[in-house]
């Protein structure tokens, strides 16, 4: 299960960076800060996912 949450973790990474990307360009305030707390969700998720992969229990 960890590492089907690991990989969607990540994909969702990147996603949610394209999408940074696209509204930096457009110059979109909001989706620009909605985006960014999604990237520090997902990387939060995915380091947790991996640190319980690796056997540790937090």
């Amino acid at each position: 299960m960890n590492k089907g949450l690991l990989i969607v973790n990540v994909i969702l990474f990147f996603i949610a960076a394209a999408a940074l990307g696209v509204a930096i360009y457009h110059e979109e305030l909001v989706i620009s800060i909605a985006m960014l707390l999604v990237m520090v969700a997902s990387a939060g998720n995915a380091i947790m996912s991996w640190l319980r992969l690796k056997g540790k229990r937090l």
